[in-house]
C-alpha cells in the first residue's frame, strides 16, 4: 500500500468531534432515543465472525514467508485460498495479467484470484484486498533492516485472512446482493520510496478494474455490475484505530456513511468518526471504473512496511471488529448508492 496523499484537515471534522458532547446531553435527557439505538442494533446481523480463526489464518499465510508478485510463495498463498473459497461454496476464477519488474524489466505474471458467492445475482458487491508483499522493508528505521525478507503481518496478511473469515459465512448469509471477494496481485511491486522509488502500485486492481470497465460499455440487463466496494487494508494491528478516508469521502460518501454508521451502532470502538489521511490504495482505481469503493484502513500502524510487521502486533480482536461491520453492512437491505 503506497504512501498517504497529503493530509487534510477541515473545521467540519472538528465541529463532528463536538457533536459528541451535544449527543451525550440529548441521551441524557431523552431516554427513548438510547432504546432507539438499541433497535438499531438488534436491526444489524453481523456475522459470527471468529477474531481467533481469522488470527490463526493470518500465522498460517505469514508462515509461508515473503510473498511479492510472481513468487512461488505467492502462487502457493493464492492457491491455498482458492481452495478455502470452493470449500465455502465459492465459484472461483482467476484473472491472469503481466507486470514488469521495475529493477530487472523482466515481465512479470501475476494473478487476481475471484471468489464469487451467489454468481447468479447481476447486483453485485465486491469486498478487495491485495495479497502481495511489498520486496523489501523499505520504511525500516533501522538501513541495515532495508533489505531483510518482509513478512507484511498487517500489510497483506491481515486482508487475505479477513476474507478467508468472511467466507464462512457467505454461503448462509441474509445479503441481498452477489459477493465477489477479490485478491488483487500487484498491489506494490515497489522498490524503495520518495525519489529512490521504483515501481506502479495497483498492478491488480488496475487490471480488475479495466476487465470491468469492459464489460460495462456494452451492459446489459443481464451483465453483472457493482454496486459498491470496500477495500480492506492493514486491518489486524493491536490497538487499531481506522479513520474516515478522504478520497474514499469524496468518491463514495453515502457509503462511508453507511459502513461507519454500522460500526456506531454496534459500538466497534476501532471505528473513529475522524479524519484520517488520504491514501492512495487499490479503491481508486474501481472507482476510476466507476464502483463507487471505500478504503478502510488503519494507517497509523507503527510497523508499516518495517520489518516488524510480524504476526504478534497484529490482533485477532481487530479482525473481528472489521470482520463484524462488514458483514453487518453486507447483510442490510438493498440501499441505492
Amino acid at each position: 500500500m503506497s504512501k498517504p496523499s497529503r493530509p487534510l484537515k477541515t473545521g467540519l471534522w472538528a465541529a463532528i468531534g463536538g457533536g459528541v458532547v451535544i449527543v451525550g446531553i440529548v441521551l441524557a435527557i431523552w431516554p427513548g432515543l438510547g432504546a432507539s439505538m438499541a433497535q438499531s442494533r438488534a436491526s444489524l446481523s453481523p456475522a459470527k465472525i471468529d477474531g481467533d480463526r481469522a488470527y490463526g489464518y493470518l500465522k498460517q499465510i505469514c508462515a509461508i514467508g515473503p510473498r511479492p508478485a510472481g513468487s512461488a510463495a505467492n502462487t502457493r498463498q493464492r492457491e491455498m485460498v482458492a481452495k478455502h473459497f470452493q470449500q465455502q461454496g465459492a465459484t472461483v476464477t482467476e484473472q491472469p495479467f503481466t507486470g514488469v519488474d521495475p529493477l530487472s524489466g523482466r515481465d512479470v505474471a501475476m494473478v487476481n484470484l475471484i471468489g464469487a458467492w451467489f454468481p447468479e445475482r447481476t447486483e453485485r458487491v465486491v469486498i478487495g484486498v491485495h495479497y502481495d508483499t511489498r520486496p523489501f522493508p523499505d520504511e525500516d528505521t533501522d538501513p541495515s533492516n532495508r533489505r531483510i525478507p518482509f513478512i507484511g503481518a498487517n500489510d497483506g496478511a491481515s486482508g487475505v485472512a479477513m476474507l478467508m473469515e468472511i467466507a464462512h459465512h457467505l454461503k448462509d448469509s441474509k445479503t441481498p446482493w452477489g459477493v465477489d471477494l477479490v485478491l488483487f496481485d500487484g498491489e506494490e511491486l515497489v522498490y524503495g520510496g520518495g525519489q529512490d522509488q521504483n515501481g506502479e502500485y495497483f498492478l491488480g486492481s488496475k487490471a480488475f478494474a479495466n476487465a470491468y470497465g469492459k464489460s460495462q460499455r456494452n451492459r446489459t440487463k443481464a451483465t453483472p455490475h457493482y454496486a459498491g466496494g470496500i477495500v480492506l487494508d492493514m486491518i489486524g494491528g493491536k490497538n487499531m484505530r481506522i479513520k474516515r478516508e478522504p478520497h474514499s469521502i469524496d468518491f463514495a460518501p453515502k457509503l462511508v456513511r453507511e459502513v461507519w454508521s454500522v460500526a456506531k451502532t454496534l459500538e466497534i470502538t476501532q471505528f473513529s468518526d475522524g479524519l484520517g489521511r488520504a491514501v492512495l490504495d487499490d479503491h481508486l482505481p474501481l472507482n476510476n471504473a466507476g464502483i463507487q469503493a471505500i478504503d478502510i484502513i488503519d494507517f497509523e500502524y507503527p510497523a508499516w512496511h518495517t520489518s516488524k510487521d510480524l504476526p504478534e502486533n497484529c490482533s485477532g480482536t481487530s479482525l473481528e471488529a472489521v470482520g463484524k461491520v462488514v458483514t453487518a453492512w453486507l447483510n442490510k437491505p438493498k440501499a441505492r448508492r
